[in-house]
């Protein structure tokens, strides 16, 4: 069954959603919190807040704040803007460390340096990245096919997607506003969890 991994948006505070959060979590293989604009102390206080709301370490993976995660002891999702992976490796050895990649290239180097899941996208068309061509089916498939760790999809996916998806042999799939971004996230997760194959 293909792993759903939540990305939070950004947009919100998650401390004031933290109720939001504690009901999607039966539903969320693994929540990324993408939160550029918190301090280190407020993602810590976040990440305590979810982990005293039925989240587990395990559930739970910060973007590129590598202090942070080592701190809390969850894994850190690197950027194109964050250290890099070898380096990260190099100094903690033990952390879980995801990866972010655009092409088989940077799949293969992340994987080379030591990530242990790579991050593929987009995908399909979104509005997050309205001026960028989306990678599309093909090119998630030869990742998944060149590459021996986890991949993960993203970008513009929505449940009629994840058949199409799972036939490429990817892990799963990162999901952002066809979630959060909707009126109702609990329905929306559920909808997602509804066609996982």
């Amino acid at each position: 069954m293909m792993r759903l991994h939540l990305i939070s948006t950004g947009s919100i505070h998650p401390l004031d959603e933290i109720k939001t959060f504690q009901s999607l979590q039966p539903y969320t293989d693994q929540l990324h919190l993408r939160e550029p604009d918190l301090s280190a102390a407020e993602l810590l206080d976040l990440i305590e807040a979810l982990l005293g709301h039925g989240y587990s370490p395990d559930q739970l993976t910060v973007h590129d704040r590598v202090d942070v995660a080592h701190v809390a002891g969850i894994g850190v999702q690197l950027t194109r803007r964050s250290l890099r992976v070898r380096d990260v490796r190099r100094h903690f050895p033990d952390l879980v460390i995801g990866k972010s990649v655009h092409s088989l290239a940077e799949a293969l180097a992340a994987e080379a340096e030591g990530a242990d899941r790579l991050l593929y996208g987009h995908i399909y068309p979104t509005a997050s990245k309205p001026d960028v061509p989306p990678r599309g089916i093909d090119a998630l498939k030869q990742v998944v096919t060149f590459t021996t760790k986890p991949v993960i999809a993203i970008g513009g996916i929505t449940p009629e997607c994840m058949p199409e998806i799972a036939a490429t042999g990817a892990t799963g799939i990162a999901v952002l506003s066809g979630i959060l971004g909707q009126s109702d996230p609990l329905a929306a997760i559920r909808r997602y969890q509804g066609v996982r194959v």
